[in-house]
C-alpha cells in the first residue's frame, strides 16, 4: 500500500477556490497518474502538485506542529 497526497480542490471551482489553477480534466489525469502511473509505483508519503512530486507547506515538516496536530486529532476523534 502506498499513500500520496493530491489536493483536488484546485481542479474545480468551489466556494473556497474561486479560480482553479487547473482544469477538471488535468485533475483527473493527475489522479489517474497517481493510481496507475509506472513512474510513481512504490512512491509513498509524497505530495503531488498535479503530475509532479512537490514539497508540502513547510509546517508539515515541523515536528512540534505535527505533534500538536496529532494530539488535537486524537482528542477530536475520541
Amino acid at each position: 500500500m502506498t499513500v500520496t497526497a493530491l489536493y483536488p480542490a484546485t481542479y474545480r471551482p468551489t466556494k473556497i477556490v474561486s479560480a482553479p489553477a487547473s482544469t477538471l480534466e488535468e485533475g483527473v489525469e493527475a489522479t489517474v497518474h497517481l493510481v496507475i502511473g509506472a513512474d510513481v509505483a512504490g512512491v509513498t508519503g509524497a505530495d503531488f502538485d498535479g503530475m509532479r512530486e512537490a514539497r508540502a507547506h513547510g509546517q508539515a515538516y515541523d515536528p512540534r506542529a505535527r505533534a500538536r496536530l496529532r494530539a488535537l486529532s486524537e482528542r477530536l476523534a475520541a
